[in-house]
């Protein structure tokens, strides 16, 4: 099974929202592939 990886684009990125923005993109990663892995 393939791993879905998602990015978000950042519009005039500063520290505090790029340490945002990739916590949010790791959880999105996870719950996409836990979606994808999970039996209907």
């Amino acid at each position: 099974m393939p791993i879905i990886t998602l990015r978000l684009e950042l519009y005039k990125p500063t520290k505090a929202k790029q340490e945002m923005y990739e916590r949010m993109t790791e959880w999105n990663t996870e719950f996409a592939n836990w979606l994808w892995h999970h039996p209907e």
